[in-house]
């Protein structure tokens, strides 16, 4: 960000966490050296920027964000808030599928999980993925309707090519 005020929240590196949360408590300008930071956790930090790059920290998405089904529906999309996104879907709402665009991304919970029956088969079969939840079956079955789509078009073509060499 070029500049910015008090109250924007930001990711810090951390060495443990890999990324923190923080909120800006004093307004940016070019030129600071520190930006002055309050942690999620409660305390408050003075921040250095790096003297060579000057890179400023990166943005965090607007609350109403957190948890999204499709990465690309984040504001800003780089690596804390993909990390964010993706923890909170797993350990806040047992959610291992999020969807990236056409891309399905999948943590592995190591353990069995009871979202392969046929219920959940059914619950996706014939429906359009983004329509639901992100899972391994809306893939499948948009590779299957895909399928479908281009072995019609495939036999339509030939049926013409055999029209025209009569």
């Amino acid at each position: 960000f070029a500049v910015a005020s008090s109250r924007t929240q930001v990711w810090i590196p951390d060495p443990e966490e890999v990324w923190k949360s923080a909120e800006l408590l004093k307004d940016y300008k070019p030129g600071d050296k520190v930006l002055l930071l309050h942690l999620e956790e409660g305390k408050d930090l003075e921040y250095r920027l790096d003297p060579k790059t000057k890179e400023l920290p990166h943005l965090r998405n607007p609350d109403i964000l957190v948890g999204e089904n499709d990465l690309t529906a984040l504001s800003y999309l780089h690596e804390p808030a993909v990390l964010h996104n993706l923890r909170v879907r797993f350990i806040d709402s047992k959610l291992i599928y999020t969807y990236c665009g056409i891309v399905l991304v999948a943590i592995n919970p190591y353990e069995q999980l009871p979202i392969y029956g046929e219920d959940i088969i059914n619950a996706y079969s014939g429906q359009n993925m983004g329509d639901m939840d992100p899972h391994i079956f809306a893939v499948a079955e948009e590779a299957y309707k895909q399928m479908h789509i281009i072995n019609m078009m495939w036999e339509t073509l030939k049926q013409f090519v055999k029209r025209r060499e009569k």
